[in-house]
Order: structure tokens, then C-alpha cells, then sequence
């Protein structure tokens, strides 16, 4: 299992925000999970967790995926989600993600996230599509390596051209 580095200003991954998630990513023989418990603060209905939430968790945890199976800096383009059963709030669960298939710009990654007994709550198979014209070097620039692994480290500057 090796920690990810995350993104300094997102919601729901930076160490560093006060109002947001400070979820930690990590990987693990072709995933990346996070373990979460969501407060009410983010309910959508009495102690269920809003399901816009759940997707933005699912989203990041399968860019982290895609970037540690290809290398590509992907944007998210086309999302098929289900809601198996309620998230419920300040409840454990674990959000995880892999890659499906990777053609040429396009990648198809799928995530979950489940309770202690492996239940699933809910799962989204998406496309991403990889950006044009990003500055590699300025985007890894802004990732928060605090704690991760210098074999990580080296991971992800290798994919600066």
C-alpha cells in the first residue's frame, strides 16, 4: 500500500483545507481507495450522505487510478452512476477505483464505494478523457507530496515531458 499525493486545493483531498474532506489516497495492486467517513454536514437527506457528494469522491479516487495505470492527466467526460443503498453519515466505508481500458486519449475507469462487510453502495463506470495542452510540470507542481513514498515521488515527475 503506498499514499498518493493530492491535489493542494481540492475539496476532497487536501490535508490542508478546513472545510473540506482531507481524504487520503492510496495504492494498491492496481487500486487506489480511500477510507471515509462522511459527517452530516454533506447529508442530503436525515443521516444519508448527498449523492453529489458520493460521486465527487468516486471521481477523484478514479483519476488517481487512471494516473497510476497510464501516466495521463485525464478529465472526467461521461459518468453512468448507480445508488445501490444509502451512505449513511459518520459511517465507515471505502471508496475505491481501477482502470478498465485505455484507447489512445480515452480511458474508461470504474469505482465503488463499499461497507465493512464488502457490501456495495454505490458504483460509476466513466470516461475520462486525457487533456490537451496541460503543463505537466506546473500540475505536479501543485500536488502535496507530504508523506508519500520517494518511489511515488519519482512515479509521478516521471511523467513530466
Amino acid at each position: 500500500m503506498s499514499l498518493l499525493p493530492v491535489y493542494r486545493q481540492s475539496f476532497f483531498a487536501s490535508q490542508d483545507r478546513q472545510d473540506g474532506m482531507r481524504l487520503k489516497m492510496y495504492w494498491r495492486r492496481g487500486t487506489v481507495y480511500t477510507d471515509m467517513s462522511v459527517g452530516t454536514a454533506f447529508e442530503g437527506y436525515d443521516h444519508v450522505v448527498h449523492g453529489g457528494m458520493l460521486f465527487g469522491i468516486l471521481d477523484v479516487v478514479m483519476w488517481h487510478a487512471i494516473f497510476m495505470e497510464t501516466k495521463k492527466i485525464c478529465m472526467t467526460r461521461k459518468t453512468d452512476m448507480d445508488f445501490l443503498k444509502p451512505v449513511l453519515c459518520n459511517t465507515p466505508y471505502r471508496a475505491q477505483a481501477k482502470v478498465l481500458r485505455v484507447e489512445d486519449r480515452d480511458v474508461w475507469a470504474t469505482g465503488w464505494i463499499e461497507d465493512a462487510d464488502k457490501e456495495r453502495h454505490a458504483e460509476v463506470t466513466a470516461l475520462f478523457r486525457e487533456a490537451k495542452g496541460l503543463d505537466y510540470a506546473a500540475f505536479i507542481a501543485n500536488l502535496d507530496f507530504t508523506g508519500v513514498s520517494h518511489d511515488i515521488r519519482e512515479f509521478y515527475h516521471s511523467a513530466i515531458p
